[in-house]
């Protein structure tokens, strides 16, 4: 098949381009046909990273078909919030998977959807992810919306997109950021070190995470976030960046880690926490978008789930504090240096679905822009080469102060020699 590139796709990479073009596809699938040579410009296969310029002719040779779905409906209890023709909001739980994936094909809320509204869900994600616009880890509870039909599906696609659909996190981080709110704009990427991992690496995709401290305790700080991009992991990954964990994190140092950097006072409190957090205390707390028939916006919220607020409750009566607490004695002592890996291991393709690779990865998002604040170990190097140049100062007035005495005494500028450096006389020739 055939498709005239219009103006208004010029300079469109290949793959987005193909993916508007054509219907029922998605970009995995015009990938695959990318990889395998089916995709055709001016007689030569085009390239995966290939932008189309206007008045091109992209050649299709072989359309994708569609696979049979494996996915079977399974009676998965589903915390509704909302629920309309177009959409259902849905309360995902701690340690359920989104979709089939990696070593995961059974006990899904793909599953849960399909066994609960049947046909009636979108199907531009595939036969394996009826109704699923984003995904949230498996052990991240909050908010979710599904679509019920491909219109709203495309619609709230464009809003992940455009970011004018808004989802709002809680998490609990070990200590307290310096910046009391603020934005960490890191790019993230496969862990070179680690592939079951993400991490902050040169040439990774760009992300940034929104933050603000609601409430502080001795050694740990409640954030709600939101995130401008949707990278795998990206709130724990940034938080680990920044030196402070998120509380009960299995995978970016949330737990033992952790609790060896808590003062001995505080540990025994900190262990118990540990104790009551399943895994990471992050949740999707809220979500805010536009209705895709009435055009108007809507906003759901849930509580926090009780693990997470059991935590708050120990901490409020244990450990409460009305300011952030600094002090490496009474305090969290957090990560130094802050992990990142500058050494290109890879090519990391924006376009590409990372996801798929890792069964522990399920999460795109959303949020906006500020400063990332420096290290322990900039801030002492800073510090040091302050107290070096102030001491400089203060040795090159003690300089002059002395040459204004001694011409004061009648020695000329030539002859004088700064006290401490006098030339030492040998006593055998006295």
């Amino acid at each position: 098949m055939n498709y005239l590139v219009d103006e208004n796709k010029n300079g469109e990479r290949i793959d987005k381009f193909l993916v508007g073009a054509m219907e029922d596809v998605s970009r995995t699938d015009v990938q695959k046909l990318i990889a395998a040579g089916e995709v055709k410009v001016g007689g030569a296969v085009a390239p995966k990273n290939f932008r189309v310029e206007t008045g091109m002719v992209v050649v299709v040779e072989k359309v994708p078909e569609k696979a049979s779905s494996t996915l079977e409906p399974e009676d998965i209890p589903l915390d509704i919030v909302y629920e309309d023709e177009d959409i259902v909001v849905i309360n995902k739980p701690r340690n359920l998977v989104v979709h089939p994936g990696n070593g995961v094909s059974k006990g899904t809320l793909a599953a849960g959807l399909l066994y609960h509204f049947k046909e009636n869900l979108s199907t531009v994600n595939g036969p394996l992810r009826p109704g699923i616009v984003h995904r949230l880890d498996k052990d991240t509870p909050g908010l979710m919306v599904v679509a019920k039909n491909d219109t709203a599906h495309r619609h709230l696609a464009h809003q992940l997109e455009t970011r004018t659909l808004h989802r709002t996190y809680n998490a609990l981080v070990w200590g307290c950021p310096r910046d009391l709110e603020g934005c960490i704009d890191a790019p993230i990427g496969r862990n070179p070190k680690n592939r079951l991992k993400m991490a902050v690496v040169k040439g990774g995709k760009e992300s940034r995470t929104h933050f603000v401290a609601k409430k502080f305790f001795a050694f740990a700080t409640l954030l709600e976030l939101q995130l401008e991009s949707g990278r795998t992991h990206q709130i724990r990954v940034h938080s680990r960046y920044s030196g402070h964990p998120v509380v009960g994190d299995p995978l970016y140092d949330g737990r033992d880690e952790s609790l060896s950097r808590v003062p001995p006072l505080m540990k025994e409190v900190a262990a118990k926490a540990l104790e009551i957090a399943p895994a990471q205390l992050l949740q999707a707390v809220k979500i805010e978008l536009i209705h895709p028939r009435t055009g108007k916006l809507v906003k759901f919220k849930v509580p926090l789930e009780k693990p997470f607020e059991d935590v708050l409750k120990l901490l409020k009566k244990e450990c409460p504090a009305e300011a952030p607490v600094f002090d490496e004695e009474e305090s969290f002592r957090e990560f130094d240096p802050q992990i990142r890996f500058d050494e290109e291991s890879e090519e990391y393709d924006e376009y590409v679905d990372y996801d798929d690779e890792n069964p522990l990865c399920i999460t795109p998002e959303e949020a906006c822009p500020v400063k990332v604040r420096k290290t322990r170990a900039e801030r002492l190097a800073e510090k040091a080469a302050t107290a070096a140049q102030r001491r400089a100062k203060a040795a090159e007035r003690k300089l002059i102060k002395q040459m204004k005495a001694a011409r004061k005494r009648g020695i000329k500028s030539e002859d004088f020699v700064e006290p401490g450096y006098e030339p030492t006389i040998d006593p055998d020739l006295l």
